[in-house]
């Protein structure tokens, strides 16, 4: 059920003429959720798997629901309809903050707006009910932010409009390939001569030295469980840390999978599995999730040539319009890609609660340091 009542909200002229009967709902379970909502994000996930029901849902329950607690907040239109959701949450060890339901396994964070609706107007109405909430949050926290999704640069925005200072910090890199109407031969070409010269001399050693094999997953018909089993290995035999939430794997492969959005490669090196790529390919770009190899066969270069079999796959079947290598700055990812982004956060203070106005004060103080620090230019 609701966390409040729904009620109407107060904006300003145009926003309130085109909208004067949307109204929000908070809820504190994805189980309470309406239909609509579900409805709305489900649509959504093929295109855009950050914003679905299925990627929230997956990423509370294995990653975060130890140390938060789910707020939904749900736009609905005259007709009572969702056009619009915000998944945040509140953690625990961070009373008074409203966080997005977002952390290091986030690629990107927005609210999820219905097409064909103003994203202006949802910014206005999302953040003018969050700044009438009682009590008041003294800040909003926003991470893994993209200039270029305009529902978010809405939102922030609207944010200080409605009584918040809002700091924008850097977070990551992201780099991304624009590819439509490429195959992977015209692509490869373009690439640096020292990163083709290398993938082709290792893996004409490599293929002719031992027994080599390519393995792709990617529908529940695939045997999903042996990927992610092989997945895990080579990342355990990697340079990483393991994962600190072992569930999340195997579940977002499993939902993936249903949606055939899941590219699961294992590259096996006389039957061990020595490389792994986790790619999540929609019908707007192919992500390059996770990553590894077996650092006892790093002088093979089996990282690179198994990413020469992925690169193909998205090129020459799934015909991927783009390509994003996720969140980090990397040297390799600029021998594959052409282009960067930034990957940003905001923290959103009340000007009127004592918190908001000293974390204002102390933000000010940081940014004049900052400026002292570097000197005249």
């Amino acid at each position: 059920m609701p966390v409040f009542d729904v009620q109407p909200l107060q904006l300003g002229n145009a926003a309130h003429e085109r909208s004067s009967a949307w109204k929000v709902a908070v809820f504190a379970s994805f189980d309470d959720l309406p239909a609509s909502a579900r409805a709305l994000c489900d649509a959504v996930a093929r295109e855009r798997w950050f914003d679905s029901f299925d990627w929230f849902s997956c990423l509370f329950s294995t990653a975060l629901v130890s140390q938060s607690r789910p707020r939904l907040y749900v736009v609905a239109g005259d007709t009572g309809e969702a056009v619009a959701c915000l998944f945040c949450c509140i953690r625990t060890d961070q009373p008074g903050e409203l966080a997005s339901l977002s952390n290091y396994y986030t690629m990107e964070f927005a609210p999820v707006v219905k097409a064909g609706i103003d994203v202006e107007v949802v910014g206005a109405i999302l953040a003018a009910h969050i700044a009438a909430e009682r009590p008041r949050w003294h800040t909003v926290r926003f991470d893994y932010l993209k200039d270029s999704n305009v529902a978010a640069a809405a939102l922030i925005g609207a944010l200080g409009n409605a009584g918040y200072s809002v700091h924008r910090h850097h977070q990551y890199e992201n780099w991304y390939l624009t590819c439509a109407g490429l195959t992977f031969d015209e692509y490869f070409g373009t690439r640096p001569s020292r990163l083709r010269n290398t993938v082709e001399r290792k893996s004409r050693k490599l293929y002719k030295s031992h027994n080599v094999q390519f393995r792709l997953y990617r529908s529940p018909a695939d045997d999903i469980a042996r990927g992610v089993r092989d997945f895990v290995t080579v990342y355990n035999s990697s340079w990483k840390q393991p994962e600190p939430h072992p569930d999340f794997i195997p579940e977002l492969a499993r939902r993936l999978a249903t949606l055939d959005c899941l590219r699961l490669g294992v590259l096996d090196v006389d039957s061990t599995p020595v490389a792994a790529q986790f790619w999540i390919t929609t019908t707007s770009e192919a992500c390059i999730y996770k990553l590894a190899y077996d650092e006892r066969f790093a002088d093979m270069s089996v990282g690179a040539i198994l990413s020469r079999e992925m690169f193909r796959q998205a090129f020459d079947v799934d015909r991927a319009k783009r390509i994003d290598y996720g969140v980090g700055s990397e040297a390799y990812k600029r021998e594959w890609m052409s282009d960067a982004q930034e990957l940003f956060g905001i923290r959103a203070y009340s000007r009127l609660t004592g918190k908001g106005i000293a974390r204002i004060v102390q933000a000010s103080v940081k940014r004049r340091a900052k400026r002292v620090l570097k000197g005249p230019r």
